[in-house]
């Protein structure tokens, strides 16, 4: 989906009933947000463990979001976790099922049975092994675009990422950790509580608990972030209500995801006791965009013209172009109205007029130039003038020769030879001839002299059967002059009369 924009927050005169608060108008999506990358709104755990192999280490991917994502991970009886280093986020896990022993740097070693919340600061070393008699399972949170570190005493390494190759650093001190928020480990089934577990600026896995005797109206939408958040089911039984899909209830161990922008109303399902469900995002202060039931006409929307760009071919070292071609490229604004481009135009110099862009044109003339230009999109927008001053050598000229200026058909055999010099100065080897050509045929071959000053083109007879005797032939040379560090296309012709 499109990222989502500023919030506009306004500061005018408001209502008895709003002067203790702050509104802004938010951007929510026009269409409702999909669920991709794998995404789900309701993960059972009976859903994840079917057909698992009790024989085999194994991952599930659940969450999958650019700010925090998720997994849960069966290991094997004895089998460990490569220990690892996160190098700049904290990772956090849930422990569900077996014995795990955990090992963090700088802590005690312990051990984590179900309903476990384990929090591992960044720069610790930390391995997670299972100790028990059963296969173990835990439940992984990460931000997505961690840097995972090995040890200095690390047996071996994983294939570095791509384009990457392992380099060992000195490294800054470990994260930090607390008793209570941020705390290594808390038990949870043992000793239940209501609050953040983690909490900082790039991860918050927040313990929310409680009961409820009613469902909220069904008016009561809750609210919406501009990015997916997630929740972990503890204990109980909690509602949801997620925009676009019926009300639903999960249980331990289920997970509840909803997309950027969806109304989502999280709630505990009446009648059914004490409930936890541990909310999981990237923004411990993320703002939370609630639902109003009368909200005031929407402003009008700001006109958003076009864009265009202008795009030039590499310059000589000095900066200059040499006999630039120019190509614009007109796109309209994402957030236009109008989706389609109506046309670009272009001032060149002193011109008092536009000229229609139709394609690329180029700038002759040796000095400094300048060239503006913008476009106009079919809902009528018309973007602001952009600018450019280009500097322009010009190519020298190009004269051709051909010796002698005849194509002589009289000749035996079925090929032709003809000389093409330049005049003395001049080098065709710094054209960088490419092709050459008598009325659009190409040469069968075509050698340069040792000075570089002539080519010998061979042509096919049969090329010119119907040019009458007399009649004049157009000798054409193409290729790319190379001057300072850049290139220019080139053609340069002469005539030859036939002999028959």
């Amino acid at each position: 989906m499109a990222a989502l924009g500023t919030l506009v927050l306004s500061t005018a005169v408001m209502t008895q009933a709003h002067a203790q608060q702050t509104f802004g108008w938010a951007p929510k999506p026009a269409e409702l947000a999909p669920y991709v990358n794998g995404n789900q709104p309701h993960t059972k755990l009976t859903e994840v463990l079917a057909g698992k192999s009790a024989t085999e280490t194994w991952e599930h991917q659940v969450v999958t979001e650019p700010n925090a994502s998720a997994k849960w991970v069966g290991m094997k009886v004895g089998d460990a976790r490569t220990q690892v280093l996160s190098a700049d986020h904290r990772v956090a896990f849930i422990v569900w099922d077996g014995t795990v022993q955990v090992e963090i740097q700088g802590v005690d070693t312990f051990t984590a049975t179900k309903g476990f919340m384990i929090n591992v600061p960044f720069r610790r070393e930390y391995k997670l092994t299972n100790i028990g008699k059963v296969p173990s399972l835990h439940f992984e949170i990460y931000v997505p675009d961690r840097v995972d570190l090995y040890p200095e005493n690390a047996q071996t390494l994983p294939p570095p990422p791509s384009f990457h190759s392992w380099y060992l650093s000195r490294l800054d001190a470990a994260g930090a950790y607390g008793t209570g928020q941020n705390a290594i480990y808390r038990d949870f089934l043992a000793a239940p509580f209501n609050g953040a577990f983690v909490s900082d600026d790039r991860l918050f896995v927040n313990a929310i608990r409680g009961s409820s005797n009613s469902l909220p109206p069904a008016t009561d939408l809750g609210h919406f972030h501009s990015y997916g958040e997630f929740w972990f089911v503890m204990e109980g039984t909690l509602g949801y209500l997620i925009e676009g899909l019926p009300y639903f209830t999960a249980t331990p161990g289920d997970i509840v995801y909803a997309a950027p922008g969806r109304w989502h109303r999280a709630g505990f399902h009446p009648q059914t006791g004490t409930g936890t469900r541990v909310a999981i995002n990237g923004y411990p202060r993320g703002a939370h965009l609630w639902r109003q039931t009368n909200p005031p006409e929407t402003p009008p929307v700001q006109v958003m013209p076009p864009s265009t760009r202008a795009m030039l071919p590499q310059p000589t070292s000095s900066g200059a172009y040499l006999r630039p071609t120019v190509t614009l490229s007109g796109y309209p604004d994402a957030n236009s109205l109008s989706d389609d481009l109506d046309y670009s135009e272009y001032w060149l110099d002193d011109a008092a007029q536009p000229t229609r862009y139709v394609g690329p044109f180029q700038i002759s003339g040796n000095g400094m130039h300048t060239l503006r230009y913008r476009s106009v999109d079919k809902a009528g927008n018309v973007e602001a003038p952009k600018q450019l001053t280009v500097g322009v050598i010009d190519l020298p000229p190009l004269a051709l020769q051909a010796v002698p200026s005849t194509l002589n058909l009289r000749t035996g055999g079925g090929l032709v030879t003809m000389v093409i010099s330049v005049p003395a100065g001049q080098d065709l080897r710094t054209w960088g001839v490419t092709d050459v050509r008598a009325e659009g045929t190409p040469a069968v071959s075509a050698a340069y002299s040792s000075d570089g000053r002539t080519i010998v083109a061979t042509f096919n007879k049969a090329a010119f059967a119907s040019v009458p005797a007399g009649n004049e032939v157009r000798i054409t040379v193409t290729g790319r002059f190379n001057f300072d560090g850049a290139q220019a296309p080139l053609s340069a012709s002469t005539l030859v009369r036939v002999i028959r």
